[in-house]
């Protein structure tokens, strides 16, 4: 699991300056924990196999925390 730095980086599976976050075993069962520490887009990508899940779109994911204080 790759953490990606910016929207071009994620629509276009390139993991150039991408930071790995956990291989594939610790991605795997119930995952591995990651803190939304910034109000900004957080871009997220498998990059085994050279980033072929990321490419056919099936394992890439964007998320956008909530200000604090805002309620569902």
């Amino acid at each position: 699991v790759y953490q990606l730095p910016d929207l071009r980086s994620f629509k276009n599976c390139d993991f150039s300056n991408a930071k790995k976050l956990a291989n594939w075993t610790q991605g795997a069962g119930e995952g591995f924990k990651f803190a939304l520490d910034k109000w900004q887009p957080y871009y997220f990508a498998c990059g085994e196999s050279n980033g072929f899940h990321c490419k056919v779109g099936l394992m890439k994911f964007f998320v956008m925390p909530m200000l604090r204080g805002w309620r569902s």
